[in-house]
């Protein structure tokens, strides 16, 4: 079998546990031929959509940022699985690889591209009303101040097409400069963004759940450091082991249901005191961070779902 991940550079991924090496170690373990490329090494002409891609034959680690790459073009209707593992921002760059990638018909591809390009992983908490918490999302300097009056005067506010936490912002009613900070995050009311109420449950931690097709895989909480509301990696959170209670069984059960109808194999679920956070379907991560929490090699049965399922 010819797999091929589409990654960031080397040189931008946190290689010591990168879940992107993670899933093509295991490929490689498994004798698949495995190769990557970027975004920036996809190109089409007239008949074909192509890639420049690197032939990976020993096991990855972050020594590969110190080897002098060789790179092959191939037809990319020759891979008999294609993973995109390239994380946001969403921008001109990422919505012009999922248009190419959309038209191939002999590769798997996941996740699926029209449903990366549909469902934007902040925007698509809208599709499960029932579960997440009063949110709006808007540019209007004026709408957005009212709406945190309205939530009791505390407000997380969210770029749409960035992750990892950049660009969030925890906006207080009483604290000076609130006015001058949401005009900064819309670009002067010209750029919407997502505001959600303030859910203070998130100071012990978020729930991630790791999803494989419908059924969850891996769950941990994250745990913000200390004087953060971030329950991200990048800003210091730290992991700690966590079983689903029947509200977060709940939303995986219904969320589970829509992946599985529109070809999303892998996706990650971040949930806060009940209320469905965000919904990360273009490159989920953390599963490294999941392994150490529970001892486990997840990306075995990952690895071991995608083979049972070419094989059909």
């Amino acid at each position: 079998m010819k797999y091929l991940f589409i990654l960031d550079q080397f040189e931008k991924l946190h290689l010591s546990a990168d879940t992107s090496l993670l899933l093509m170690n295991e490929a490689l373990r498994r004798d698949c031929e495995v190769f990557s490329c970027t975004e920036f090494d996809i190109y089409r002409d007239n008949r074909s959509l192509l890639c420049r891609v690197r032939h990976h034959k020993a096991r990855l680690s972050s020594a590969i940022i110190e080897e002098t790459p060789v790179y092959n073009d191939y037809d990319m209707e020759t891979f008999d699985l294609i993973v995109i593992r390239k994380d946001p921002p969403f921008d001109s760059s990422y919505l012009t690889l999922l248009l190419l990638l959309q038209v191939l018909k002999r590769p798997w591809i996941i996740n699926n591209p029209l449903s990366v390009l549909r469902y934007n992983e902040k925007l698509s908490i809208f599709l499960f009303p029932e579960f997440i918490t009063e949110t709006i999302v808007a540019s209007s300097v004026a709408r957005i101040t009212r709406f945190i009056d309205e939530v009791g005067g505390a407000a997380v506010l969210k770029p749409l097409f960035s992750c990892s936490g950049r660009g969030v912002l925890l906006l207080r009613k009483s604290e000076p400069g609130l006015e001058e900070a949401i005009i900064s995050a819309t670009g002067a009311g010209t750029e919407k963004v997502m505001i959600q109420r303030y859910l203070s449950e998130v100071t012990t931690g978020e729930t991630r759940v790791f999803m494989l097709e419908d059924q969850p895989l891996a769950v941990f909480k994250k745990v913000p450091a200390e004087g953060s509301f971030k329950a991200n990696f990048d800003f210091g959170a730290r992991g700690i082991p966590h079983s689903l209670t029947d509200a977060e069984l709940g939303i995986c059960r219904i969320v589970g249901d829509f992946c599985k109808k529109e070809g999303i194999i892998l996706s990650a679920l971040d949930i806060i005191g009940g209320h469905l956070s965000e919904f990360n379907i273009t490159s989920p991560g953390l599963l490294a961070e999941s392994n150490q929490v529970d001892g486990a090699r997840y990306e075995e049965e990952i690895m071991q779902f995608l083979a049972d399922r070419l094989e059909r």
